[in-house]
């Protein structure tokens, strides 16, 4: 009976090392799962800077236009 009373701290001792490994295994695992998520979003946040840019250049564009609108029009009145 006395060897007996020496397997409760080592199948305690490891329980608890088992428990920690499979912990950080499901950390890990969960942390990869939200770093995929991250790349659709990544893919949105990139196609929607790509048409912000697309209407600042139109933006530009017509900002020239109507410069040289008001040009023609100060140099006719």
């Amino acid at each position: 009976m006395e060897l007996s009373v020496y397997w409760i701290p080592i199948v305690a001792i490891i329980g608890g090392i088992t428990y920690s490994i499979f912990d950080q295994y499901f950390k890990l695992r969960r942390r990869q799962a939200d770093a995929s998520g991250g790349v659709e979003l990544r893919d949105a946040l990139a196609a929607s800077a790509a048409l912000n840019a697309q209407l600042l250049s139109r933006l530009d564009a017509m900002d020239t236009r109507l410069a040289s609108i008001e040009r023609t029009l100060i140099e006719v009145g």
